[in-house]
């Protein structure tokens, strides 16, 4: 059996229907490029454009002039309106919707918070190694401890070496150092009334070395 062409009047109903149905969904103004795009395109602008006209003559819809462009909205007359009971029953649920967004503000505040605190927490792997190091660090501390417990000395030969040969060349800083010093200070107070030795206590200085002068950095450490 061959299938029924469709009409013009056929396909005329059908956009029609579309259009209408979409208007009262949305109840809002439109323009006819507003309903072409928003029903992609299911109905061609110049379909929209003669049933749009055809609901305006209707009385279906009504038509307003902004500049050069026309808007066209439902008829609120023709819209079911909402009882009081059906106005209460829908505040209601807002009321409820409000309440569960609420909540599940409060929950994903709670999930937040616990997500920023493991993101600050070490990992397993992390702790693993953590755990490896201090292990390492407290065995080497056992070993040193057992050393001085036995009576063992812990510096080695080589540091030893350099601690002397620091303590040498700081040592000739301290000879040259000195020496300037009291050339100076000769030089100044050859020609100046008074004692030298008031001077320095004035300027608290003290000529007495803490230390002789001489003295091997090696018996210093053997102290």
């Amino acid at each position: 059996m061959p299938k029924e062409k469709k009409t013009a009047a056929t396909r005329g109903d059908k956009n029609e229907k579309l259009v209408l149905d979409y208007l009262i969904k949305q109840n809002r103004p439109y323009s006819i490029t507003d309903i072409v795009s928003n029903l992609h395109n299911e109905v061609s602008k110049t379909d929209c454009q003669k049933v749009v006209n055809s609901l305006v003559e209707n009385d279906l819809v009504t038509s307003k002039l902004y500049g050069k462009q026309s808007i066209y909205v439902v008829r609120q007359d023709t819209i079911d309106t909402a009882s009081p009971e059906q106005l209460a029953v829908v505040d209601r649920e807002i009321a409820e919707l409000q309440n569960k967004i609420g909540d599940r503000k409060t929950h994903n505040k709670q999930l937040s918070s616990e997500l920023n605190l493991l993101s600050s927490t070490m990992t397993t792997e992390q702790i693993t190694e953590k755990l490896k190091t201090l292990a390492a660090k407290n065995e080497k501390a056992s070993q040193n401890l057992e050393l001085l417990r036995s009576g063992s000395k812990l510096v080695t030969p080589e540091a030893k070496q350099k601690v002397v040969k620091e303590m040498e060349y700081h040592r000739k800083l301290w000879r040259d150092r000195r020496r300037v010093f009291k050339e100076m200070f000769q030089q100044v107070t050859d020609n100046m009334p008074g004692k030298p030795k008031d001077l320095l206590e004035e300027l608290d200085i003290e000529m007495n070395d803490p230390i002789d002068i001489g003295t091997d950095p090696r018996d210093l450490l053997q102290a």
